[in-house]
């Protein structure tokens, strides 16, 4: 059997993107002695410099800064949730208008992406990741003295395009740095900090704001902003690698999952126990059919310092790279319908940030700043309990389905299995935020409602991510920027409706048609788990033709 490289070639299950083999139930693998092991997906050089080479401490350490920089620049972009009201008073700017800016906001850290991800694939993540946080500093202290429609809307534009890469690279790294079955937990805690960010942020501008002003706000993003740029600049290394030789190569990570193209001997595996140990142990189970090529010495700490690193070996698709995720929403069916699903669990949580300053702030509540951004606690725990969900239990699930079907193969529709907590949890806290302010119910039966509104973007985002990752994990970088550019679109455009919305048809009311729609468009997870594969099959030579024509996302 072959993975198809030409129009006339049978699909089998090996060539299927997305269906890899996980476990090895009946010992089929040489040189390894326990049933059960997982096996190592992709497979890593004996390069000690490749990243899923790394010591452990050195995969967190650029984790540990990858979280960082993607916390505060959520920071930056959701500073003024909680204090809404108070800047629409002080700069006689509506709250529509500036909801609608946070709208146009949130549309390019969509099409921002496809700049940022070619820059990332191409050059680098370093560099990429560096130049967001200064020019967020820039315009986060900028955004302190733009009063006006023009400059409030050019802040937001301007926002939304240097913090992009926030949408895409961290799950690049993530994909550089851990294999297939870890890369769960990682892409939760990312989320986590994605909706953390935008969360926390709210309970520290309120306080700001009573005791400075919401200038002082803005300010404070520049700062924690300035920190993390010296923290990144000193700490991280870049992850990007060039692992294989081309489609070959790429093409053997997933024939060999599946135990039918390659000799066992060439499969990388390890037990459970030994998972999260040092990767030296990881690297010691792969059996060499072939003897290994000499790598270079490890670059130098100053060397490691520099902005961009060129690969002459990888081949340049900057270009390709650009039209890609918008290629993929029709060559890849599933592509888009997770991009939908993501983008709905986004507009749970605009929702949320377009109403909460003004409902808080009303009668019988009539909450200062500083509490309205108190009150964010409940989505901030909301947002751990979906990273929690969306990684480290998916992971479970997930190897626990693999376990139990045909020779150990993990499907990516394992995935899907736990979205059906959100055909509960988001329509519920519609319902009790939305319905429950209208009938003033006590604040903490809000803050509960504020909470599963919180838990819907971690979770669904996490979801999807994790799923597409492994239906197509060489193209990972262009369908990332897929996901994102659909979900920023909706919520862009969720941004301009909301307010007119609820002002027309009333808090109760508004909030009851959310619920129901929310939960009829994340029931669409059923028929994914039914013939979701049957989708990846039909997309199987158009995939692999892009994949060997150089366009892999990861070396």
């Amino acid at each position: 059997m072959a993975v198809p490289d030409a129009p006339n070639v049978s699909v089998d299950e090996a060539a299927v993107p997305g269906t890899v083999r996980l476990v090895d139930l009946h010992h089929e693998l040489h040189g390894v002695s326990e049933r059960g092991v997982i096996i190592l997906v992709p497979q890593p050089t004996s390069d000690p410099e490749d990243p899923l080479n790394w010591s452990p401490w050195r995969k967190r350490r650029a984790m540990y800064l990858t979280h960082l920089y993607t916390f505060v620049i959520a920071w930056a972009s959701a500073a003024i949730y909680s204090i809404l009201v108070n800047i629409s008073q002080d700069t006689g700017l509506s709250v529509a208008t500036l909801n609608s800016g946070s709208g146009t906001m949130l549309l390019f850290f969509g099409w921002g992406a496809l700049l940022a991800q070619p820059i990332a694939l191409t050059f680098g993540r370093r560099g990429t990741s560096l130049l967001s946080l200064l020019f967020t500093v820039a315009i986060s202290a900028w955004t302190a003295y733009a009063p006006s429609y023009a400059a409030w809307v050019s802040t937001r534009v301007l926002l939304g395009l240097v913090g992009s890469p926030i949408e895409v690279v961290p799950e690049i790294i993530v994909t550089d740095l851990y294999f297939n079955h870890e890369r769960g937990h990682h892409i939760g805690i990312y989320m986590l900090m994605l909706t953390g960010g935008n969360y926390l942020c709210a309970v520290f501008s309120g306080l700001i704001n009573d005791s400075m002003d919401w200038q002082w706000v803005m300010y404070w993003c520049a700062i924690i902003n300035a920190i993390a740029f010296v923290l990144f600049f000193f700490g991280f290394e870049e992850t990007m690698y060039y692992r294989n030789t081309g489609f070959e190569a790429a093409r053997s990570d997933s024939s060999t999952d599946i135990g039918t193209l390659a000799p066992a001997s060439t499969s990388a595996s390890v037990s459970e126990k030994d998972v999260g140990k040092a990767p030296g142990a990881a690297q010691e189970t792969v059996a060499n059919a072939r003897r290994e090529p000499v790598y270079p010495k490890p670059r130098s700490y100053w060397r490691k310092l520099g902005l961009f690193r060129v690969i002459p070996e990888k081949p340049n698709q900057f270009l390709a790279y650009m039209y890609l995720p918008l290629k993929n929403f029709y060559t890849y069916p599933l592509v888009l319908w997770a991009s939908f699903f993501h983008g709905i669990a986004v507009v749970c949580f605009n929702a949320l940030n377009a109403t909460a300053s003004v409902i808080l702030s009303s009668p019988p509540y009539s909450f200062k700043s500083s509490y309205v951004g108190l009150a964010y606690i409940g989505p901030t725990i909301g947002a751990i309990v979906g990273a929690v969900w969306s990684g480290v239990i998916n992971d479970k699930i997930c190897l626990a389905l693999a376990r139990r079907n045909k020779h150990g193969l993990r499907e990516a529709e394992h995935r899907l299995y736990a979205a059906v907590i959100m055909c509960i949890i988001p329509p519920v806290g519609f319902i009790v935020w939305g319905v429950g302010a209208s009938q003033g119910i006590h604040w903490i039966g809000l803050v509960f409602g504020m909470s599963m509104l919180g838990f819907a973007l971690t979770a669904g985002g996490g979801l999807m991510i994790n799923y597409i990752t492994d239906c197509y994990k060489e193209l990972q970088g262009s369908t990332m920027s897929s996901l994102n550019v659909m979900r920023c679109t909706m919520a862009f455009g969720f941004g301009y409706a909301v307010t007119p919305w609820w002002e027309a048809t009333g808090t109760q009311n508004t909030f009851i048609t959310w619920s129901l729609m929310s939960f009829a468009l994340f029931a669409t997870f059923i028929p994914m788990i039914i013939w979701g594969k049957q989708l990846r099959a039909r997309s199987t030579h158009a995939y692999w033709t892009e994949v060997k024509s150089g366009l892999a996302s990861y070396h």
